[in-house]
C-alpha cells in the first residue's frame, strides 16, 4: 500500500509539470515536410521522440518560418523547429539543441563556369539568387555584395538557376538536392563553390515557456545523442548525406 501510494504521488507530480505544446515548423525536406496528410521528416521524428521521453504532448503544425518565430516569441508553450541559432535570435527564445549542424554554401549551375573561391570572386558574377528571408541574404548584404537578386521562395531561386538567369544560388548542403529535384534539376547539375556559414539547428521555445520543461527536453536530447538514437534518425533521413 505504501509503495502504491508513493507511485501515485510520483505520477501526480509528473503530471503537474507535463505540458501540451504547440510545435511549429516550415516546409524544409528532409527536415520537415508534408507527406500526404502527415508531417514527416528528421525534425518531426526528433520532436516526437523528445516529447515522449519528456512526458509532454505535442501538436505539430506547419507555418512559414518567420510567422512561426513571431508566434513563438509571444505565445507560451510554443516552439519552432528546426531553427538556426543566431546572435540576433539568441535572447528572444529558449533553446534546445543542437539537433544537427547545417552548412550553407554557394552553388553554380554550370560545370564550365569559372570556380568561385572567395567572396570577391562571387561579387564579380552578374547575379546571385537567394530568398530575401534567409539569413544568408542578410549575411551576404553585410559582406557588401551588390549582385544579390532577392526572391520570395527557394523554388523561385532554383528556377532562375535552371533557366540560366542566375549565376549562383545559395542553399544548405543538406536540402539543395531536394530543392533541385522539385524544379526538374538533377542534383549532379549543381556545383558546390564556396562555404558561407555553418550553424547549429535547434528547437526555439517561447521565452514564456517553463524553464524546467526546456531543461527536460535538453536532457532528453542529450540522452538521444549518447545512446545513438539521434544518429539513427540522421541515417534514416540521410542527414549526413550532403551535396558537395
Amino acid at each position: 500500500m505504501r509503495l502504491l501510494f508513493g507511485c501515485v504521488l510520483s505520477f501526480l507530480a509528473f503530471s503537474a509539470v507535463a505540458a501540451d505544446l504547440r510545435m511549429l515548423t516550415d516546409n524544409h525536406p528532409p527536415l520537415n515536410f508534408q507527406q500526404g496528410n502527415e508531417l514527416v521528416g528528421f525534425g518531426v521524428d526528433v520532436v516526437r521522440t523528445l516529447a515522449q521521453s519528456a512526458g509532454d504532448q505535442v501538436r505539430i503544425e506547419q507555418a512559414p518560418l518567420l510567422r512561426a518565430l513571431q508566434v513563438a516569441g509571444t505565445d507560451s508553450d510554443t516552439a519552432v523547429f528546426t531553427v538556426l541559432r543566431t546572435a540576433e535570435r539568441e535572447s528572444h527564445y529558449l533553446w534546445v539543441g543542437p539537433l544537427m549542424e547545417v552548412e550553407t554554401a554557394l552553388y553554380a549551375g554550370s560545370a564550365t563556369a569559372q570556380p568561385v573561391l572567395n567572396l570577391q570572386q562571387a561579387g564579380a558574377v552578374d547575379r546571385i539568387a537567394v530568398p530575401r528571408k534567409w539569413l544568408a541574404y542578410d549575411y551576404l548584404k553585410k559582406q557588401g555584395m551588390k549582385n544579390l537578386y532577392g526572391v520570395d521562395t527557394p523554388e523561385q531561386m532554383m528556377k532562375l538557376l535552371r533557366l540560366e538567369r542566375a549565376d549562383l544560388i545559395v542553399a544548405d548542403t543538406l536540402t539543395v538536392a531536394t530543392l533541385a529535384r522539385e524544379v526538374g534539376l538533377e542534383p549532379n547539375a549543381l556545383h558546390y563553390q564556396l562555404p558561407l556559414m555553418t550553424q547549429g539547428a535547434y528547437i526555439a521555445f517561447s521565452p514564456q515557456t517553463d524553464a524546467r520543461l526546456v531543461a527536460r527536453w535538453q536532457s532528453a536530447l542529450d540522452e538521444m545523442s549518447r545512446d545513438g538514437r539521434l544518429q539513427q534518425l540522421k541515417q534514416r533521413w540521410r542527414i549526413d548525406h550532403v551535396t558537395k
